[in-house]
């Protein structure tokens, strides 16, 4: 087990993992803390440092308000007195399997979810353990959110020397791959066989990466985990939009400059964040991104890198179905969901009343999600690209005492399935969980080592093409289906 290692910056040392095998080291730094002038500019190479690195301890998570819907607040309990949140916040922490420098295993590099305004990587469900375990090298990254990535203004654009502002924390993620690139080998990893992914937010952020030049050539393969697609949940506004909000939050703090802004305390600019409702996410800044990653993704200027993508069958049961209280409501959410097809979309729901609209089972945010990967897939395959994964897991939660809870397979629940942790939440999870749970890491860990997730004992996973557009049901009984009778698949498949 290898707990020493040596980064270009200075030697660090880790602490043995709760599996037997694995190592981990916790908190190294992938970049100077963006504090004091260095806030709201593209992240810099850490500082060298003397001596031995102790990383036996997660880092602060970044400056953020508390989770406050009560469904995730249940779901992913945090105790926030045991969390520091603060600017100081990029570093990345690494569970490694390896025994020496030499192993040479492939790396997952996965960015949390949250809207790019909440969360971080040592919330209880992101243990990499037992990724590790299936002899992967799995980091976890944490970047920059909301206000303090994202923001964007005028005078940030003419100061910065690339004429762009925003996207800190996008640019963060790019850092902390540069470090990967360069560092992993020391920990027994394979540079040249790096895998990105994400969830939700993550997911979104996987999706900018697969279209921005800045990202390419820094890992060979990706995954989407209910967020991404030709229609993502994170979608890119343009830099003046962004720079607006810029101005509005500069207004809202009282401050008369960009100076001032800086020399706020990061308490006081989470308050002004908090009170102002001021929300900030990442934009066409012609630096990072030159257009909006579904777009290019369209017109095939993507990287050709192997694909896995997939989603939840009720995305929405977490966030409620108040779109279904009327017709209006509901085909405002089809057009949110399937933009340019939302007329073929809304003649198959085939609804004509506020009644059909009540009474309707349908998860117009999970239509919408696998819509979106089946479209990229299909679109990735259809010029020749590498082969695309696709999957969507259906297997309902259970609740507290065993029995199918209410919300089923519910946006975000599948992290306890990938990351092994079920035995950290609240639900009475049996063998079936279990069983899934390993299968679902084998996939995804096997699709890291060779770009095909397939294994001796796994139910083949055939990739997704146009003449066999399937998908693999992750479920009790997982097997690949066209998935005939979802309104996003049906879309997807007959659109050119």
């Amino acid at each position: 087990m290898l707990l020493n290692a040596k980064t270009k910056y200075g030697e660090v040392e880790g602490v043995p993992s709760r599996l037997t095998g694995v190592s981990m080291f916790c908190g190294i730094p992938y970049a100077k803390p963006p504090v004091g002038q260095l806030r709201w500019r593209a992240p810099q190479a850490p500082a060298p440092w003397s001596g031995i690195l102790k990383c036996d301890k997660f880092r602060a998570a970044a400056m953020q308000t508390k989770a406050t819907m009560p469904f995730y607040v249940k779901e992913f309990p945090i105790d926030y007195s045991q969390i520091t949140i603060s600017e100081d916040c990029l570093y990345l922490n690494i569970w490694t399997p390896a025994n020496t420098p030499s192993d040479k295993l492939p790396v997952m590099v996965y960015f949390h979810g949250g809207g790019d305004v909440t969360g971080f990587p040592h919330e209880p469900e992101h243990d990499g353990a037992h990724l590790a375990e299936k002899q992967v090298i799995y980091i976890n990254v944490t970047y920059r959110l909301n206000v303090f990535g994202f923001l964007a203004h005028p005078q940030l654009t003419e100061e910065s020397v690339y004429g762009a502002s925003g996207n800190y924390g996008l640019l963060d993620q790019v850092a902390s791959l540069k470090w990967v690139c360069d560092n992993i080998a020391a920990f027994g990893g394979d540079p040249d066989r790096i895998t990105i992914f994400g969830q939700s937010a993550g997911a979104g952020n996987v999706h900018a990466h697969c279209v921005s030049p800045l990202s390419k050539g820094l890992f060979k393969r990706a995954i989407s985990i209910s967020g991404s697609g030709v229609v993502s949940l994170m979608r890119a506004g343009t830099l003046r939009d962004e720079e607006q909000k810029g101005l509005a939050f500069q207004k809202a703090c009282s401050c008369s400059s960009l100076k001032e802004l800086r020399e706020l305390p990061e308490a006081m600019v989470l308050a002004y964040m908090t009170q102002s409702r001021i929300n900030c996410s990442f934009c066409i800044d012609n630096y990072f991104l030159f257009e909006e990653p579904s777009q290019a993704i369209i017109y095939g200027r993507h990287h050709d890198v192997e694909i896995m993508a997939g989603s939840c069958a009720n995305e929405g049961a977490a966030f409620g179905y108040e779109y279904r209280n009327t017709l209006s409501g509901f085909r405002g959410a089809v057009d949110s969901f399937f933009p340019g097809v939302e007329e073929a979309a809304w003649k198959l729901y085939n609804l004509h009343s506020d009644e059909d609209a009540s009474n309707s089972s349908f998860d117009v945010m999970a239509d919408g999600a696998v819509f979106g990967t089946n479209y990229w897939a299909k679109i990735h395959n259809k010029m020749g690209r590498k082969p695309v994964y696709v999957y969507y897991f259906c297997h309902r939660l259970p609740n507290e005492e065993g029995g199918l809870s209410v919300e089923g397979s519910f946006h975000s629940g599948d992290l306890w399935y990938v990351h092994g942790t079920l035995d950290r939440s609240w639900r009475a999870f049996g063998k079936a969980d279990r069983d899934l749970s390993d299968l679902e890491i084998s996939y995804i860990t096997n699709f890291a080592k060779s770009a095909d997730p397939n294994g001796e004992g796994l139910p083949e996973w055939v990739p997704y093409t146009r003449e066999n557009p399937c998908s693999m049901l992750l479920c009790a009984e997982p097997r690949m289906d066209a998935m005939e009778k979802n309104v996003g698949a049906l879309i997807a498949k007959y659109m050119d």
